[in-house]
């Protein structure tokens, strides 16, 4: 079941010399389509709160509805057309809900990541652990290692950082050491 929203919708008021309604013409897109309605059947359409059908175009109907201008193949009725519109506003609803939370989540992982080390900070962890892993005094594979992991609360101070190898650094892992 398919209901597709009808784009440029222009409708065209016809009154008698009194100003009264007497047709209202509808015309969808360039003048491709056009629908006249005599007074009686436009005014029932505009104060019906439920959608209803204007016109018939091949197997498509044109349906008016407090939503807007709505094209159908499927032959629905009115209760149908009214179900699809109710389905596409909850689903709708049910997507920018998500979307929220989503970006709401994407905020906070933002603002929990880590801030680099200042080179100052490094400069000190360097040169206080000589340059080298302070597990095996290995010189290669050299890395910042949190003791207090950053996961589990730890920051950038001097006194919670640590230089280790590669090896040492995995197999510690998210540890506190």
């Amino acid at each position: 079941m398919t209901l597709r929203r009808a784009s440029n919708v222009h409708l065209e008021r016809h009154d008698n010399w009194l100003g009264r309604l007497v047709r209202v013409e509808i015309q969808i897109g360039r003048g491709h389509t056009t629908f006249t309605l005599d007074r009686a059947h436009w005014l029932e359409v505009e104060r019906d709160e439920q959608p209803a059908p204007v016109g018939q175009e091949g197997d498509r109907t044109l349906w008016h509805t407090a939503e807007g201008w709505f094209w159908e193949d499927d032959g629905l009725d009115a209760e149908a057309v009214a179900l699809l519109l109710w389905d596409r506003t909850r689903r709708l609803d049910a997507r920018i809900e998500r979307l929220r939370t989503i970006h709401a989540r994407d905020e906070q992982i933002e603002g929990a990541r880590r801030e680099r080390i200042p080179p100052e900070v490094r400069a000190f962890v360097w040169e206080r652990d000589d340059g080298r892993c302070v597990q095996c005094n290995a010189e290669e594979d050299l890395q910042f290692d949190h003791v207090i992991p950053f996961s589990r609360g730890g920051g950038n101070a001097e006194d919670n950082l640590q230089i280790l190898c590669g090896s040492c650094n995995r197999q510690k892992s998210d540890n506190i050491s």
